[in-house]
């Protein structure tokens, strides 16, 4: 994923899957000029900065388990 598509994920109204190492993740904050997007793991709570690149998209999401 790039720094672009990840702003619009965290901008966009639609609930839209995304994962950081085949975990589900809710991005909070890009940061361009690192490449980096602050998530938080959907099912522990916990958050932390990664790669924006090793983010991965998996499409439009129904509901929130």
């Amino acid at each position: 994923m790039d720094a672009k598509r990840a702003e619009q994920i965290m901008r966009s109204p639609a609930i839209i899957g995304v994962k950081y190492r085949n975990n589900y993740v809710w991005i909070e904050d890009v940061d361009k000029g690192r490449n980096t997007a602050h998530v938080t793991y959907l099912e522990e709570r916990n958050t932390l900065h990664v790669d924006i690149d090793q983010l991965e998209e998996t499409g439009p999401v129904e509901t929130l388990h």
